[in-house]
């Protein structure tokens, strides 16, 4: 049985700033069947300005303000882990300072997320790395110079780290023409890392065809309700949608647990009814100099097929043949039933058969 795919719920800031709505996150995450729920740690004096200076004045940066009312305690954020342990399901968070490393590294976490905008900074995926075995480094908007350098830093400096990268693009949405799911497999076979993908995109077609270039884990975001005012509502998936995309990746890859150079058990079946089989056209004596004219080509198969014509084509029979009996070694006939345990079932199958 081939693993199933893992599916990281991506909650982010879509609490609001509001630790009930938080749980109300976590309880959607569980019912969709994801492996996990991740929040963003986003505290606004390790991310971003409080004012702009535009040339003569400074200006007040309304993003950070937003961004300082939605900030949670630490006492907040322990009740909200406390309750995603509760309903059985692992949580955590991406990271944007090394304030957020250590309260993720306080609350306990399997894994650490690195966002897009922090692949170059060094600094702070050091930090990560520290603190957690597991490190997911989100590769929007990098060349593959940048994510070369980065992990060259992490394997040089952190040899122990489980560093796993995660194919991005940094578009929200992003539409389905930009996705580039190949760029998980060019990935893949540049660093021999693990690769993820996280979805920007509305649908689910882009993930199945990450699924396809071996991503082995899916980020995708989703929200309570996508009217809510905030930064990432409008774009994420609601409950039924999550659950949806959960469902299609997992159904995905069962299409995928056959290795490439084996046949299904059910095929084998029919490649003997549905392959053809040498039998004689008429009552063909003993001695008999067969030609082609004296040979059937049709179903179900028998010890001679088509490509085998040769082999019997101007050989003499050693035994009388009847008609519409199958060719066997040596010139002997052989019954069609001598496929078949019951030679009725082999009809019954051809009848049922679809698609032949």
């Amino acid at each position: 049985m081939a693993q199933r795919p893992e599916v990281i719920a991506e909650a982010g800031s879509n609490h609001n700033g509001d630790p009930e709505r938080a749980r109300q996150l976590v309880d959607v995450a569980v019912e969709s069947g994801a492996s996990s729920v991740k929040f963003q740690f986003i505290f606004a004096d390790g991310l971003y300005l409080p004012e702009f200076f535009d040339g003569e004045r400074k200006v007040r940066n309304p993003v950070f303000d937003q961004r300082k009312k939605e900030e949670l305690t630490e006492t907040e954020w322990s009740s909200i882990w406390e309750y995603a342990h509760g309903k059985g399901i692992p949580v955590s968070a991406s990271v944007f300072c090394e304030r957020g490393v250590q309260l993720l590294y306080r609350l306990g976490s399997p894994y650490v997320k690195i966002a897009s905008t922090d692949l170059t900074n060094h600094n702070l995926i050091g930090k990560a790395c520290q603190c957690f075995q597991r490190v997911i480094v989100s590769t929007g908007m990098a060349s593959l110079s940048e994510i070369d350098g980065m992990v060259a830093f992490v394997r040089e400096s952190y040899p122990e780290t489980d560093l796993q990268l995660m194919h991005c693009v940094s578009s929200y949405p992003c539409p389905l023409n930009e996705a580039n799911t190949q760029r998980v497999s060019l990935l893949r076979h540049s660093f021999d890392l693990c690769v993820g993908y996280s979805d920007h995109t509305e649908g689910t077609e882009s993930a199945v065809m990450a699924l396809v270039q071996g991503a082995t884990f899916f980020e995708k975001h989703f929200t309570v309700d996508r009217n809510q005012p905030g930064f990432d509502h409008a774009h994420a998936m609601e409950s039924a949608e999550l659950m949806n995309y959960v469902r299609t990746l997992a159904d995905s890859m069962i299409s995928l647990e056959k290795p490439a150079n084996q046949s299904s058990s059910e095929e084998l079946v029919s490649k003997i009814r549905a392959r053809r089989g040498i039998y004689a056209a008429k009552d063909l004596p003993a001695g008999h100099i067969l030609t082609k004219e004296d040979l059937l080509f049709v179903r179900p198969s028998s010890s001679f097929s088509g490509k085998d014509v040769s082999l019997l084509v101007g050989k003499a029979l050693a035994q009388d043949v009847p008609q519409y009996a199958a060719l066997g070694e040596g010139g002997q006939a052989m019954v069609v039933e001598s496929n078949w345990r019951d030679a009725s079932a082999y009809w019954k199958n051809e009848m049922d058969a679809k698609n032949m």
